[in-house]
């Protein structure tokens, strides 16, 4: 195992291999093409179950398939803001993942911000059991994004220490704005 990364997948996915989620909930805020909630709905086993968020109604139906396709029928995909999660999720969640940004091979005009973005963090952190994880991928090179980030930022920088970690990993000699991956956890 490389313990030094090439790329912000590596990072995602040794997070996610290296959890136990077995029985447990987790979040998908931002499904996109649904690769993400594949390899964390993989791990859940038949008890366990995946919500997903996604305002494009392509990406729930693509998300969709996929996981019906793959034989998984314990998810629960809402066509809608992430911000809005408080509506449908009481569980304690193990693990949550934001991907942000736009969704790939679609309109890239439509895509996270900043507000919403900040709204759904908080909700999902309220969530966040005691030994899970939340990712969030920040991506620059769209209209949005250097304000979203940003404010990602201010507010994760502001998370009281004593109740929470956060990591921030960023590919320091690469070019063309590669995306950096936050982790964070409870104390």
């Amino acid at each position: 195992m490389r313990i030094v990364k090439f790329n912000y997948r590596e990072i995602v996915d040794e997070v996610i291999e290296n959890m136990d989620l077995k029985n447990k909930c987790c979040l998908d805020a931002t499904v996109g093409r649904g690769h993400d909630s594949l390899k964390i709905i993989s791990k859940l086993g038949e008890k366990g179950t995946l919500y997903g968020y996604d305002i494009q109604e392509e990406a729930i139906r693509d998300t969709k398939k996929l996981l019906l396709d793959n034989g998984y029928d314990n998810f629960k995909l809402f066509n809608k803001c992430h911000s809005e999660l408080e509506e449908d999720i009481t569980s304690q969640l193990e693990l949550i993942i934001f991907n942000l940004g736009y969704l790939p091979k679609s309109d890239k005009k439509i895509t996270t911000l900043r507000e919403s973005t900040v709204k759904a963090i908080e909700k999902s952190l309220n969530l966040l059991s005691k030994s899970g994880v939340l990712i969030i991928v920040s991506y620059l090179g769209h209209e949005n994004s250097l304000e979203e980030r940003n404010g990602v930022e201010e507010y994760l920088k502001n998370l009281n220490q004593k109740l929470f970690l956060v990591e921030k990993r960023e590919f320091f000699n690469q070019k063309n704005n590669p995306p950096i991956v936050y982790l964070i956890g409870r104390r």
